[in-house]
């Protein structure tokens, strides 16, 4: 299986790869070309039992990730948050907590460029690690946009 998380922002990438070794069976190898080293996932895969090597080439880094019979299922470590209520509604808010606070925030967040939440995937493993802001910084959303979708976002507090 072969993946190319060239250009994805964090924590993108990991989640990617998650999903992807998820599908593996015992002997298979995951590819994955990336622009840094994945320094941050390599000793997780290791402790998980997966055999890993990286290699530089041309630039970019490939990762080459084999499932063993020890290998144990990763999963993104992310706290669940137990509260459905929102206080308010900030740039520094988790976009699941906000999705699950408010359901129809993700018509406003997809009309604002935050397409990936289409994806229900995306919204289990993505939603659940980023910000407002964090969401802001990963599509490169100006700030007079980004002001735009907050106001909208917080008219939900309203209804």
């Amino acid at each position: 299986m072969m993946l190319d998380v060239r250009g994805l922002k964090a924590p993108q990438p990991a989640v990617m790869i998650i999903e992807a070794l998820g599908k593996l069976e015992t002997g298979d190898t995951l590819e994955v070309i990336g622009d840094k080293p994945f320094v941050d996932l390599l000793p997780k895969l290791e402790e998980a039992g997966y055999q890993i090597e990286v290699k530089e080439v041309s630039g970019f880094f490939v990762l080459k990730v084999t499932k063993t019979e020890n290998s144990k299922e990763l999963k993104m470590e992310v706290k669940e948050e137990c509260d459905d209520k929102l206080e308010e509604i900030t740039e520094d808010t988790n976009v699941a907590k906000l999705l699950k606070a408010y359901p129809e925030s993700l018509k406003i967040l997809v009309k604002y460029g935050f397409s990936p939440l289409e994806n229900p995937v995306m919204r289990k493993t993505l939603a659940r690690t980023i910000t407002l802001k964090g969401a802001k910084r990963l599509i490169g959303m100006s700030d007079e946009r980004f002001r735009e979708m907050m106001e909208e976002l917080k008219g939900l507090r309203k209804r």
